[in-house]
């Protein structure tokens, strides 16, 4: 009789902890929480830790559990690890940072009927994050209409674009020199591809030039800009994306650097108080788009996935975390950018 209590018992307490598991929804975040880019990682984790903080503290009818794996920002490695988080984890979700990332994974999700979330920089008339996919952050095009006005307004007459050959870094860098040759500043573009590691002979060919515009990432914007102060160009003379994602905070103080809004004042604090985070780009996109997935979830239901895509197509243009979100017919949910610069180890917005 006691062994069958003892059984019973375990069957019971078998049943409790599948009845829980069915009632927990698993959202799968593929990071680059090591490597050049574990900054954007650090960043984005930020944000969908906090929106599951607070999303827990409103009544909800499913349980949400994040499981994080690092993908280094390397496709095949983020590939791998996605596999991992839809096979093994059975994760409804699938969330990455960096468009290269995001496109990398989309058979994985297709495959697997999950939604694929990125959290990135694009162009308006880029291609769709796959059949149930979304895009979200700031976009080249308003990139290209802030960096105008920044120019403008700091009297530039004569710019030097250095680029990547990474993703759409240099494309998008042609067009932006396209536009402000047609607005009157005389821009040259210099597009570079990974593993370069001397930009001194671009500094000085365009030594004449008022100001220089640097798009890239970890390692190679480091080592450019360190060039150009070698060269005795002043901080304040240099623009730029990506820049701020490097972990050496002392290479980019001083620079200005365009990038997705950060949230309101209270948002940054808390994030910056909690997570120690000089670096918070992409972090309130990546609450925007938690936040509006369990939004999804709780209305609809996990067992829809078409119909959690259908909400979310319905709800994405609103008031968000990032300012204002607009969906396009692409699925490509834009933000405003805005320029900041960092003064005595903290970021000041000198153009909205």
């Amino acid at each position: 009789m006691k062994k069958l209590l003892i059984s019973l018992c375990a069957v019971l307490a078998l049943v409790a902890c599948e009845k829980d598991d069915a009632n927990t929804i698993k959202i799968g975040a593929v990071l680059p929480m090591t490597g050049s880019n574990a900054s954007v990682g650090a960043a984005v984790r930020a944000g969908i830790e906090t929106a599951l903080a607070d999303k827990n503290k409103t009544n909800l009818k499913y349980k949400y559990k994040v499981v994080f794996e690092d993908g280094q920002g390397v496709p095949a490695k983020s590939v791998s690890a996605a596999q991992k988080l839809v096979s093994a984890d059975h994760t409804k979700v699938l969330i990455s940072a960096l468009a290269h990332v995001g496109r990398a994974i989309v058979p994985v999700a297709e495959s697997a009927n999950v939604l694929n979330l990125n959290a990135t920089l694009e162009s308006e008339k880029t291609e769709p994050m796959g059949k149930i996919g979304f895009i979200q952050g700031p976009s080249f095009e308003s990139f290209h209409a802030r960096t105008l006005s920044a120019l403008k307004k700091n009297n530039v007459k004569s710019i030097a674009v250095i680029a990547a050959n990474v993703g759409v870094s240099c494309t998008g860098s042609k067009v932006l020199g396209e536009k402000l040759n047609k607005a009157g500043i005389k821009t040259t573009v210099e597009c570079f591809n990974p593993g370069e590691r001397d930009f001194k002979f671009v500094a000085d060919k365009y030594k004449k030039v008022d100001a220089y515009y640097v798009s890239a990432f970890p390692p190679e914007s480091d080592i450019v800009l360190r060039q150009l102060y070698s060269m005795g160009v002043e901080r304040n003379r240099i623009y730029g994306q990506g820049l701020d994602l490097s972990s050496d905070t002392e290479v980019f103080q001083g620079v200005n650097h365009i990038m997705a809004q950060w949230g309101t004042p209270e948002f940054v604090e808390r994030i910056q108080k909690e997570y120690n985070l000089t670096n918070m780009n992409l972090t309130s996109v990546a609450y925007d788009l938690v936040s509006l997935t369990i939004d999804a979830f709780e209305t609809v239901g996990p067992d829809n996935m078409d119909a959690v895509y259908e909400y979310i197509k319905t709800h994405a243009t609103r008031d968000c975390m990032s300012g204002t979100c607009k969906l396009l017919p692409n699925g490509f949910i834009v933000n405003e950018a805005e320029w900041r610069t960092y003064k005595d180890g903290k970021p000041v917005v000198f153009e909205k």
